[in-house]
């Protein structure tokens, strides 16, 4: 075989081998692009999924917030709407004409000596004849110390040991309303 035959064949065999490099480093490029964008595509819903889950969790957390804020907003409404009830009440009680209040105040009276049963008082500015005529007729021994304009109703009781808050606005607030708060939200709110 001749020199130039001998290269020929070596020329072509190394152009084989290069064709066949090639096309492996083609299918290799193919491969990696191929399993790049396989990998891409499952990252970009992997990434779609996370922000499709918080924005449901952003939208369910909203959800909540304006359904307590509703909640609340109502709550407040039926509070307040409970202490106009002993508002009313209050008001129906300052407004008593002479002689209800004056059984009132016999009443008061009598259940107050059942745990004080004597001691000053202090009655309402204006008010000193009637608790005078109150204080006779329920039989009790309260002499009154002096007149308040910060009390409107009702009296207070102190025999330098133990004070009684009598007034109507005390007697509301703290015994009254907490033993019938339930059943006044029931009627209001059933």
């Amino acid at each position: 075989m001749a020199l130039d035959d001998i290269l020929q064949k070596i020329s072509d065999e190394a152009d084989k081998k290069t064709a066949f490099m090639k096309q492996v480093a083609d299918d290799e490029i193919k491969k990696i692009e191929a399993e790049s964008q396989v990998r891409a595509e499952k990252r970009r819903s992997e990434i779609k999924q996370m922000a499709e889950e918080k924005y449901q969790s952003i939208l369910e957390k909203a959800k909540i917030l304006a359904k307590m804020e509703g909640q609340s907003a109502f709550l407040v409404e039926k509070r307040k709407m409970i202490a106009d009830v002993y508002q009313a009440l209050q008001a129906s009680l300052a407004q008593l004409d002479g002689v209800a209040y004056a059984e009132l105040l016999v009443r008061m009276l009598k259940s107050a000596a059942l745990q004080l049963p004597e001691g000053k008082m202090t009655v309402p500015c204006g008010r000193k004849e009637e608790m005078e005529k109150a204080i006779k007729k329920a039989g009790v021994f309260y002499a009154i110390a002096h007149e308040s304009p910060d009390i409107k109703d009702g009296f207070i009781l102190n025999d330098h040991r133990v004070e009684m808050n009598m007034t109507f606005i005390y007697l509301i607030d703290k015994i009254v309303r907490p033993h019938t708060e339930l059943e006044v939200a029931k009627i209001l709110f059933n």
